[in-house]
């Protein structure tokens, strides 16, 4: 019988159909028969094609040359050779219904046995040269990948190399069998898809991972029997009926490439083998799912089941889910849009309804977990979080529309499962999850405020926030503490993204006192948790948060956690320092000016301690003090950041000295100006004192522009400029007095010219002049000089310090 069933096989790969091209350009079908290649008289070879019911010969002509033989297919299922008849100048097409037997007809009518044996690179497989195989299979140049391919391909190489594994086999011989693994993890690594997809048929499979079995780098108690596990301990749920057979061998030959990758040469395999094994797995899995997208019955039948809470169906959904991350976003987007058209959800929320038959009981399903090791709710929540993941808006949709009672029956339970569910790695997808269908990100306002009233007005947000409350006891299991930690995070989230409806719902609950309660707690995790939720707090910017804690006091509870860490042993080495740090770093660049404020004012000593060591806490006394000028010297009335007191100014209230450019702040300049004040002021005060007789007499307009220089030296062509004893010439602007502008210097030679037109005039009309005698002048002169007085000096208008000195000793 099993004769039988091989020969119906082999003689079904070569089954297909002829066309002819007629001259109207159409395929035209010439019959379903078997194709054959025979050879007649020497080496003349000829195509047969024979009728299926009467074994008549409908096509017979020779074998032309391989250029005119085309192999044509769509992707990897080539199953069409299309080729010319010179003769009769008449195209023809053969369409196999097996792609293994095209590839071996193909082969036949290419490549002459004769001419293909003189120019093969590699000798078949016998037990005399498997080394030799082995070590060429395994060092192969980038350029001969292609032809070794193809030999190692071909039907006859196969047959060889698996009648020298069964006669290694059967004599026992290790070194053979080691050679014949060496051989075929060679042809692996290849990174061929036609290859491997070959070497892993179902004719073929079970005998190639038969030589994978025997590796030597491997002790005998460490080699894996691949073939019965393959066989026996693999086994394949029927959960949906296939109908397309092509999909079903799909998934087999998936599962083998899988099983190839991961368990048989994992240690192996280089990184284009690799690579190469992956996208054929990718591929296969895009177009498994694609057939269930498009399958609408298989679709619908698998929900139904799940709804009828079948575990392998659920189990089913579960694997179509996660492995549907690794198709493409467009497709997996597409396949889970048309899962919840389907009615998912609603069957996923059979399992968190109180009379669910498998959320907790026994049940003994073929190749499944009992739900005691794996209860069903934990696939339910993953396929749930998947769905998130991929677009949380059809998930938020169901658990938050007002007329679902059924999705809000299913977030109470989520919520519950997640305060206290045993499995930790189910609370953090449950709580995932919920943040995902918290995030308002991509709603509109309107929507936004009907997705949110499900937590702040009709009691999800109360139900989270429970473990918070002060009447609850504390935690000390693992699994309660790691919800605690869930709870202040999805605190934090919703206080990011919420704004409004988040602030007044957390100032009004106080949230973040019993959130500042877990500073006492011992776990390091949960005192971090409420780092998180003040983190987040400050990090709205807003300061109704800011007086919020500043007037409850909560950031004391968190400064004496931050003091108790940088205590020995802890010395600050641990990460409740550090984010309190990167904390008082964002209040500090930020500038929040209430919480810099209060933070100074009431935790200084604990800033001063440690400024010397933590720049952060030096940065915000800083920062502090530099608010304090701000706010006593606005810098719209105080630009030079301090006022200068206007009696300091000779007589200019109100006008501040500015510095020259380039000239920087020190000791020297301010003991500097001081003594020009001091010298204005008793200047004035002599000139004041002294009777109205000696007052020098007022000079006409005749003295012109001489006079003027002559009584006052140290003034260098600038007739605006005031005396040097007089008011105003104290201060910065008779430091700067050689610094004129481009504009004032402009001025000055025109004013000088006005003021002798003027003086000529006013000598002409009046007849007589008051002139400064050039003897008395002399006189003066020479007396200043006995006296040791500087000589004037025209410069720039800077004044030596020293000279200065020695004038106000003189005075």
């Amino acid at each position: 019988m099993d004769v039988e069933q091989t020969q119906a096989k082999q003689k079904n790969k070569y089954r297909g159909k002829l066309y002819a091209l007629t001259e109207d350009s159409a395929w035209q079908d010439a019959g379903t028969g078997h194709t054959s290649i025979i050879t007649v008289k020497g080496d003349n070879r000829r195509l047969i094609f024979r009728d299926e019911q009467s074994g008549e010969i409908i096509h017979d002509r020779p074998v032309f040359s391989s250029e005119l033989y085309q192999l044509q297919g769509e992707g990897e299922r080539q199953t069409i050779i299309v080729w010319e008849d010179q003769e009769q100048q008449k195209d023809w097409a053969l369409s196999f219904q097996d792609p293994d037997g095209t590839s071996e007809i193909y082969d036949l009518i290419c490549n002459n046995s004769e001419v293909a044996e003189s120019k093969r690179l590699l000798p078949l497989p016998t037990i005399g040269n498997l080394q030799e195989l082995g070590l060429r299979l395994n060092m192969v140049p980038p350029s001969q990948r292609e032809p070794l391919a193809g030999e190692c391909a071909s039907q006859k190489f196969i047959s060889e190399l698996r009648e020298s594994f069964r006669t290694a086999e059967d004599l026992e011989d290790e070194k053979e069998l080691h050679h014949i693994f060496l051989i075929v993890k060679g042809i692996f690594l290849l990174s061929n898809h036609k290859l491997t997809e070959r070497y892993l048929r179902d004719d073929i499979y079970e005998d190639v991972l038969g030589m994978l079995e025997f590796d030597k780098t491997l002790p005998p108690n460490k080699r894996l029997p691949h073939r019965e596990v393959i066989k026996n301990n693999v086994k394949y749920n029927d959960v949906l009926s296939f109908e397309d057979a092509s999909t079903l061998d799909r998934i087999h030959f998936n599962y083998r490439l899988q099983y190839l990758k991961d368990i048989v040469l994992p240690r192996t395999l280089d990184d284009a083998a690799f690579a190469s094994l992956t996208q054929m797995i990718f591929t296969n899995l895009s177009i498994i799912l694609n057939h269930l997208e498009k399958n609408t019955q298989i679709l619908d039948k698998l929900l139904e089941q799940v709804r009828q809470q079948d575990m392998q169906s659920l189990l089913f959904l579960q694997d179509a889910c996660r492995v549907s991350r690794q198709i493409p976003p467009t497709q997996r987007q597409v396949l889970f849009d048309k899962m919840v058209e389907r009615g998912l959800f609603d069957a996923l929320a059979v399992y968190f309804s109180g009379d669910s038959n498998v959320a907790n009981g026994d049940i003994d399903a073929a190749g499944a977990k009992l739900p005691k090791e794996h209860p069903a709710r934990h696939h339910a929540v993953e396929v749930f979080l998947l769905h998130a993941q991929c677009d949380p808006s059809h998930l938020r949709n169901f658990l938050t529309r007002e007329d679902n009672e059924a999705g809000r029956m299913v977030l109470s339970a989520l919520i519950q499962l997640m305060l206290t569910e045993e499995d930790q790695g189910v609370q953090g997808q449950i709580a995932e999850l919920i943040r995902a269908v918290m995030d308002p990100s991509v709603l509109e306002h309107r929507e936004r405020d009907g997705r949110l009233d499900v937590f702040y007005e009709r009691g999800a947000m109360d139900e989270i926030v429970a473990p918070l409350q002060p009447d609850v006891a504390k935690p000390t299991s693992p699994q309660a503490c790691f919800a605690l930690q869930l709870v202040c995070e999805i605190v934090a989230f919703a206080i990011a993204r919420h704004g409004y409806r988040g602030k007044v719902y957390f100032i009004r609950h106080g949230l973040a006192q019993q959130a500042s309660r877990l500073l006492s707690a011992p776990q390091r995790y949960l005192q971090l948790a409420a780092v998180r939720v003040f983190r987040a707090i400050v990090g709205t910017k807003d300061e109704a948060y800011h007086r919020y804690l500043t007037k409850n006091g909560l950031m004391a509870p968190l400064l004496k956690s931050f003091e108790d860490s940088l205590a020995p042993p802890a010395l600050g080495s641990n990460l409740l320092v550090s984010s309190t740090l990167e904390l008082l770093e964002f209040i500090r660049l930020e500038n929040l000016k209430i919480l810099v404020e209060h933070i100074v004012k009431q935790h200084g000593p604990l800033l001063q301690r440690y400024a010397a060591k933590l720049q952060t806490l030096e940065g915000l006394l800083l920062k502090y003090h530099q608010n304090l000028e701000y706010k006593n010297f606005p810098p719209e009335q105080h630009e030079a950041g301090g006022p200068v007191d206007g009696s300091s100014s000779a007589g200019r209230p109100g006008q501040r000295r500015t510095r020259s450019p380039g000239r920087e702040d020190s000791a020297e300049d301010d003991s500097y100006f001081e003594s020009l004040d001091d010298d204005s002021e008793e200047q004035q005060l002599t000139d004041e004192g002294q009777p109205s007789e000696e007052q020098p007499s007022p000079r006409s307009a005749g003295d012109g522009v001489d006079g003027i220089l002559e009584e006052q030296p140290a003034v260098s062509g600038d007739p605006a400029k005031p005396e040097e004893g007089g008011p105003g010439s104290g201060g910065l602007q008779g430091l700067l007095g050689g610094y004129a502008d481009e504009e004032d210097e402009e001025k000055a030679p025109v004013a000088e010219s006005r003021d002798e037109v003027a003086g000529e005039e006013s000598s002409d009309a009046s007849g007589s002049a008051a002139q400064v005698q050039p003897d008395g002048e002399a006189a003066a002169d020479a007396e200043a000089s006995s006296e040791g007085a500087p000589a004037p000096e025209k410069s720039l208008g800077h004044a030596s310090k020293r000279a200065r000195v020695s004038e106000s000793l003189e005075d």
